[in-house]
């Protein structure tokens, strides 16, 4: 690009290396992470987790651990106890961790989401603690019969006398056996009111194992060989919400979560269920399929995880969906729009301030589509997330956009002074050739450069240019003056010596080599069209004389 003023050009050289590291930087900066839960995903489906039914040696030996029994192989004791009437579908380790749990407490709140297999999970442990059926008493609750329910298992008074409910006389058989275990299940025990339900006395003295309750003048307390487990419901619906006051008289909470290794294990047996089938119909075949596609069940895997934890994360624990809901059900690739419905349905029932919608399921879609990436995990992203939750994106955002617009409206300024100081450059060296090349005189060239020097002057004056880049203008133009006027007066040194050398019309060697030796002194000064012009004048005069 033609620079007359020499200005500086932006270092294309240093912008050609810098290129690439500025690609790898974006590429680092921009590129998202496998997302986490795909990976644990995975982990679930390179394991095999066992449920009860296939570990019965197990099952047994924690049977005896908890009885203080000793362990003979092939004993199905407590296999009997937990299958009626059949083999409940349960992750051994998870049961084998809430057994150990509740014996340990006596008293427990079992709390879980929906399809979180509370109930099941509860009533299974109980025949295994106590070892006998008819040492195990269910409670099932129901909304709206609080008095009822007392009545039926605490007690009542009629026609003068106490007659006392199933819970009681469930005491006096603890109290008959005290080498015995037994077990009382209160199901859905956020339905009625606990403290209807056990009377204000009896409430009154579970807040601590020592103290009793007076009933029908009959001095009442739990036997310490008596468990008690309440399972309710964990999140919206409960009619009562369980606080300190309930802990601290029915045991501590215990949170079941929705088991991703239960629903990978209930999986592989469906899968050996229907393989085993000899003549299955199209549909079987189908789930079949599926369940033998590994990636499929990881997908599948994946949107129950990672969808659990987006409604934890937004709403509450409490509004996830169990493994044992319809969730199951759905894990064949033409089941996904009814598996996001059933969590639409779910969390809109609810009606929570902010509904879940469609759009939601967007970043799952994007995980699955792109095999394991986190949409919006890059670096970039983390951090403008970083600022939104910190509450600093809005300020941040109000600098940088008055940074961005001051940085445009400095480079546009800019540049417009650049192109003045370009086209005034431009016509300052147009004036100059004019004069190398004799298209016009010195005094002509003089007079231009100082009408364009006034102009700059001027802009400077009105502050189109500042003071710096007028100063260095005027420089350029001072320099081009200087020359035109050092080169007129050599011009006239070097005519007035000739015409003096000519005053007889003879140029003499001595005369011709002077000024031959005066030109070669002032040749890089003055232009080299006027070099020429006199050095031919040199050469023809001398020449005219020695032919």
């Amino acid at each position: 690009m033609y620079n007359p003023l020499n200005i500086p050009l932006p270092p294309a050289r240093l912008l050609l290396y810098l290129l690439p590291l500025m690609v790898v930087g974006c590429w680092f900066g921009l590129r998202n992470r496998t997302d986490a839960v795909w990976l644990e995903a995975g982990d679930l489906l390179r394991q095999r987790h066992l449920l009860i039914g296939e570990v019965p040696d197990s099952l047994q030996q924690l049977y005896c651990r908890l009885h203080d029994l000793n362990y003979r192989p092939g004993d199905s004791t407590a296999m009997r106890l937990i299958s009626r009437p059949y083999v409940p579908v349960i992750e051994w380790t998870r049961f084998k961790a809430f057994t150990q749990a509740a014996v340990e407490r006596r008293f427990m709140v079992v709390s879980g989401v929906t399809g979180a297999g509370g109930t099941k999970l509860t009533k299974n442990m109980a025949r295994l603690v106590a070892s006998r059926p008819e040492n195990v008493l269910e409670i099932d609750c129901a909304p709206q019969f609080d008095l009822e329910f007392h009545k039926k298992y605490i007690g009542h008074e009629e026609e003068d006398r106490y007659i006392p409910g199933k819970l009681l006389e469930f005491w006096e058989r603890c109290r008959q056996h005290p080498e015995q275990r037994f077990v009382a299940v209160a199901d859905n025990f956020d339905k009625i009111n606990p403290e209807t339900f056990f009377g204000p006395e009896l409430w009154e003295s579970l807040s601590s194992p020592h103290d009793s309750a007076i009933l029908g003048g009959k001095t009442v307390g739990v036997p310490l060989n008596f468990y008690f487990f309440s399972v309710t419901h964990l999140g919206p619906g409960s009619l009562i919400d369980m606080n300190e006051e309930h802990f601290k008289r029915l045991g501590r909470q215990y949170i079941l979560h929705p088991d991703a290794r239960e629903l990978t294990a209930v999986l592989r047996q469906q899968m050996e269920k229907l393989a085993a089938r000899t003549n299955p119909d199209d549909e079987e075949k189908s789930r079949l399929a599926a369940l033998r596609d590994t990636a499929q069940v990881h997908r599948f895997l994946f949107y129950f995880l990672k969808t659990n934890k987006l409604l934890a994360e937004r709403y509450a624990p409490g509004y996830q969906l169990g493994h044992g809901s319809n969730v199951k059900n759905f894990y064949r690739a033409q089941d996904l729009p009814q598996l996001k419905q059933t969590y639409l349905n779910h969390i809109n029932a609810l009606h929570p301030e902010r509904p879940l919608t469609e759009g939601d399921f967007d970043p799952l879609d994007f995980t699955v589509r792109t095999g394991g990436l986190e949409q919006g995990s890059n670096f970039l992203a983390r951090q403008i997330q970083y600022l939104e939750d910190t509450g600093y994106l809005v300020e941040i955002t109000m600098v940088a956009a008055t940074a961005l617009l001051t940085m445009l409206a400095g480079w546009w300024v800019f540049r417009r002074r650049e192109q003045l100081i370009r086209r005034y450059g431009e016509r300052a060296q147009q004036v100059y050739h004019g004069f190398e090349t004799q298209a016009i005189s010195a005094e002509i060239a003089g007079r231009r450069l100082e009408e364009i020097k006034n102009e700059v002057d001027n802009l400077v004056m009105r502050r189109r240019l500042n003071y710096t880049e007028g100063l260095y203008f005027l420089a350029f133009i001072e320099d081009k003056v200087k020359r035109i006027e050092f080169a007129r007066n050599v011009s006239e040194n070097f005519l007035e010596l000739f015409n003096a050398f000519m005053e007889d019309n003879i140029l003499t060697e001595s005369e011709y080599l002077k000024l031959k030796q005066f030109l070669q002194s002032i040749r890089h000064k003055i232009p080299s069209e006027i070099y020429e012009q006199f050095r031919g004048k040199v050469e023809g005069a001398y020449a005219a004389h020695h032919d």
